[in-house]
């Protein structure tokens, strides 16, 4: 089932490395958003975070959204740009095209 949208409070933007000219004639990395989605950010608890740490996933966060298409190699960035998330996994516990996705992120510094 869809999570209701009063409960998708921010907005998230998934992030992709691309390549771009520096001017000088050589390419740097940078990151090009991708299409806005509204979500929730849940903190991991510390018995959450250690049963992930057991599986070889470090994550400390969740996103809850509707079904979106992400792309995995992909980080997310807040409205802000405050805050951004590396994407460790995503679930889709329903897996109905109309469900929704828990996004398994690290906090990045």
């Amino acid at each position: 089932m869809a999570i209701s949208s009063g409960l998708l409070i921010e907005t998230f933007y998934p992030q992709t490395k691309t390549l771009t000219d520096d001017g000088m004639g050589g390419q740097v990395e940078t990151w090009a958003d991708g299409t806005a989605f509204k979500g929730r950010l849940s903190s991991l608890s510390i018995d959450e975070r250690m049963s992930q740490d057991k599986q070889t996933v470090f994550a400390t966060h969740k996103i809850y959204c509707n079904v979106i298409t992400i792309d995995e190699k992909a980080r997310i960035r807040n409205s802000d740009s405050t805050r951004y998330f590396e994407i460790k996994g995503v679930i889709q516990p329903s897996n109905l095209a109309t469900g929704h996705l828990e996004i398994l992120v690290l906090e990045l510094d």
